[in-house]
C-alpha cells in the first residue's frame, strides 16, 4: 500500500440471527477476521452485525476500534434483532476527529429512533463519523448503511435522504472535504436510487461510484450477493447476479485500485464462507 492512499471497504457481515443452522456465526468469524488481517482496510463501513458480533470481532481485531449504531436504536442495543451499521477504523492509519458521531433513520422521521418508511422491511439507519488520515493529515467524512431490501420507493428516498446530510455537511466543512460512504444498497447499479446518487441538485451532493469509475463493467464477476444456500442460487438465477454493495465517494479523487474480494482467493481453511455478501475495496489516493 502507498503511504499517501487510503483503503476503504465495505462488508455486509450478515447477520448471526440469519442463516445460522447451517452457516452459524461461530464458524464464520474467524473468515471475516483473516479477510481484515490479510487486506488491512484503513476504514470499514459493515452491515447487519448485531452487538455480540460486533464484540466478538472488536475481541478479534485488536489493531481497530469501531463506531456505530444499530437499526433498533440504543434501546434495544443488546437485541440479536439490532443490526449494526457501523464503521471499523485502523488505529495506527486513521483516528476519529472531535464531533459528535451522527446517525440517522431513513423516514419520514429520521431523529426518531427505529423509524421506518410505512410497509418497510425493518428500519434503516446511516451512520456518519468524522476522521483524519493520520499519513496525510487530511480529514474526510466517512458514513455507511444499509438501504430497504424490497421496495425501491423507499430505498429512493432514504439515498435522498442521506444526499442531503452530505450537502449540510458540505456546507458547513468545505467542498473539498472527502466524503465516503459505504453500504448494502440492495439496487443494481442502473436502478433510478443508484443512479440518482449521482445528480447533484440544489439539495443533493453527488456521489461517484468507485467501482464505475475504476472502469468496473456490470457483469456475473461484478456480483456482490454471493449467497450460501439455495433459497439465494434460485434467487440469483431469477434476479441475476447483482452488484448491491458499493463505495461511494467525492470530490473526484484518484483510485489506485477497486476490488471485490473473492473468499477463495484468501481464505487458507476451508470452511464456511464469512458472509452471504463480498465485500468492495477501494484505495484512494490522499495527498500528491
Amino acid at each position: 500500500m502507498i503511504q499517501n492512499n487510503l483503503r476503504v471497504m465495505t462488508f455486509n457481515l450478515l447477520s448471526a440471527n440469519k442463516k445460522q443452522k447451517r452457516f452459524p456465526w461461530a464458524e464464520r468469524r474467524d473468515g471475516i477476521v483473516e479477510v481484515f488481517a490479510t487486506l488491512q482496510p484503513d476504514v470499514v463501513g459493515t452491515q447487519e452485525a448485531n452487538l455480540k458480533q460486533r464484540n466478538d470481532l472488536r475481541d478479534r481485531l485488536p489493531d481497530y476500534e469501531f463506531t456505530g449504531e444499530g437499526n433498533l436504536g440504543p434501546l434495544r442495543a443488546h437485541s440479536a434483532d439490532n443490526w449494526y451499521s457501523a464503521i471499523f477504523y485502523k488505529r495506527d492509519t486513521v483516528r476519529r476527529l472531535p464531533m459528535a458521531d451522527e446517525s440517522f433513520w431513513l423516514s419520514p422521521r429520521p431523529a426518531q429512533p427505529a423509524s421506518r418508511f410505512a410497509l418497510a422491511s425493518r428500519p434503516r439507519i446511516a451512520v456518519w463519523s468524522l476522521f483524519e488520515h493520520r499519513p496525510t493529515r487530511r480529514p474526510f467524512l466517512f458514513g455507511t448503511t444499509h438501504l430497504e431490501a424490497f421496495l425501491s420507493g423507499h430505498r429512493r428516498h432514504g439515498a435522498r435522504l442521506i444526499q442531503e446530510f452530505i450537502s449540510r455537511k458540505l456546507q458547513e466543512m468545505g467542498q473539498e472535504m472527502p466524503v465516503f460512504l459505504t453500504g448494502d444498497f440492495n439496487a443494481v447499479a442502473g436502478a433510478p436510487e443508484i443512479r440518482e446518487l449521482g445528480h447533484e441538485t440544489g439539495r443533493r451532493a453527488a456521489l461517484y461510484d468507485a467501482w464505475s469509475e475504476a472502469g468496473g463493467g456490470e457483469d456475473r464477476q461484478s456480483a456482490t450477493f454471493r449467497g450460501l444456500d439455495l433459497r439465494d442460487r434460485i434467487g440469483n438465477l431469477i434476479l441475476g447476479h447483482r452488484r448491491i454493495d458499493y463505495v461511494f465517494f467525492r470530490p473526484q479523487l484518484e483510485i489506485h485500485a477497486v476490488t471485490k474480494i473473492d473468499f477463495d482467493q484468501i481464505l487458507e481453511r476451508a470452511g464456511s464462507p464469512p458472509s452471504d455478501h463480498f465485500p468492495v475495496m477501494a484505495e484512494f489516493r490522499l495527498a500528491g
